[in-house]
C-alpha cells in the first residue's frame, strides 16, 4: 500500500512537471518571439523569461530528485543526487529573487509616492530592474557555492557511513551537516521573501491613499488606476501564499528525512511544493494580457477545428 501511494505521488509530480514545464515554456516562447518581432525586450519580458526558465530547471530538477528517492533510494546514500542538487539549489535561489523582481517591478510602476527616491527609481524603472536581475543572479549564484562545497561533505560523509550498521552514529555525523545546509539554503529565500512582503504592503498603502484621495474629489473608487492596483496586489499576495506553501513543504519534507528517515511523508510534502512553480504561472498568464491573448488565440486557432473535426468523423 505505502508503495503505491509513493508511486501515484510521483505519477502526480511529473504531471505536475509536464504541465509546468508547458505553461512556463509558453511564457518563455511568447515573449522570446516577441522580441524577435519587435527587436526590443522591455524589462517585464526579461523577468517573465528568466522567472519561466529557472522554473523550467527547478521543476526537472525537482522531479529528478522525487523520482530518485521513490526507485533508487540507495542511490542517495551512494551520492548520486550530487549531480542533480546544485541545478536544484540554484534554480531554487534564481527563481525565488526573479519572482522579488517581478513584485519590485510592480511596485515601482503602479505606486505612488511622493519620496525623491522612489521617484528616482521609478523614473529609471527599467533600467534598476535590469540591473536587479544580474545582481540577483550572482547573489544566487554566490550562495549555491558555499552549499554546493557542504552538500559535497555531507555526501563523503554518506559515502563513509553507509555501510555501517550503525545507523544511529551515520544520522548523529551528518544532523549538524543538514542543519547547516538547511539554513544556509533557506537564507537565500528568506531575503527575496521579505523585500516581496514590503512591496506588496507598500503596494497596499498606495491603493488605500490613492482611495482616499478619489474619495475626497467625489469621484468613483473603481477608476482604472485602482483597479490596476488591486489586481497587482492580488498577483503579489497570490506569490506570497505559494511561496511560503512551497517553503513550508520543503522544510516539513526534509525534517521529517533527517529525524525519521520517512520517505512517504516527505514525498507528499514536496509533491505539494511542486505546486508554486505551476499555479503562479498559470496566475501570469491570466493577469497579462499579452499572454493571455497569445493562449486565447492558440485556444481559438485549434480547439475549435479538432472538435469541429472529431464531430464530423463521428457523423
Amino acid at each position: 500500500m505505502s508503495c503505491a501511494i509513493r508511486n501515484i505521488l510521483v505519477a502526480v509530480t511529473v504531471g505536475q512537471t509536464l504541465v509546468g514545464g508547458f505553461t512556463n515554456g509558453f511564457i518563455v516562447l511568447v515573449n522570446f518571439m516577441n522580441w524577435v518581432k519587435t527587436g526590443r525586450v522591455y524589462s517585464m519580458d526579461l523577468i517573465l523569461i528568466t522567472l519561466a526558465i529557472s522554473r523550467i530547471i527547478l521543476l526537472g530538477s525537482f522531479t529528478t530528485i522525487i523520482i530518485v528517492l521513490n526507485f533508487f533510494f540507495d542511490a542517495y546514500v551512494s551520492g548520486k543526487l550530487r549531480y542533480i542538487e546544485p541545478f536544484w539549489n540554484l534554480s531554487n535561489h534564481l527563481n525565488a529573487w526573479f519572482g522579488t523582481c517581478l513584485s519590485l517591478f510592480y511596485f515601482l510602476k503602479i505606486a505612488n509616492f511622493s519620496h525623491p527616491a522612489f521617484l528616482w527609481l521609478k523614473w529609471r524603472a527599467n533600467k534598476v530592474i535590469l540591473r536587479m536581475i544580474f545582481i540577483c543572479f550572482l547573489i544566487a549564484l554566490f550562495i549555491n557555492i558555499p552549499l554546493t562545497e557542504k552538500t559535497r561533505e555531507i555526501y563523503k560523509i554518506y559515502a563513509e557511513h553507509g555501510n555501517m550498521t550503525n545507523g544511529t552514529h551515520k544520522r548523529l555525523t551528518t544532523r549538524s551537516h543538514d542543519f547547516f545546509s538547511l539554513a544556509l539554503y533557506y537564507l537565500g529565500g528568506f531575503v527575496p521573501f521579505i523585500v516581496s512582503l514590503i512591496s506588496c504592503f507598500l503596494l497596499v498603502f498606495s491603493l488605500w491613499r490613492h482611495t482616499r484621495q478619489m474619495q475626497g474629489n467625489a469621484t468613483t473608487s473603481r477608476d482604472s488606476s485602482t483597479e490596476v492596483h488591486k489586481k497587482t496586489i492580488k498577483s503579489i499576495v497570490f506569490f506570497l501564499f505559494l511561496f511560503l506553501l512551497y517553503h513550508v513543504g520543503i522544510i516539513t519534507g526534509i525534517l521529517n528525512y533527517i529525524f525519521f528517515e520517512s520517505i512517504l511523508p516527505s514525498l507528499f510534502s514536496m509533491t505539494i511544493t511542486a505546486i508554486y512553480p505551476l499555479a503562479h504561472s498559470i496566475i501570469l498568464i491570466k493577469m497579462n494580457n499579452k499572454l493571455r491573448q497569445a493562449f486565447l488565440r492558440i485556444l481559438w486557432q485549434h480547439c475549435p477545428q479538432r472538435i469541429w473535426k472529431s464531430f464530423c468523423d463521428i457523423g
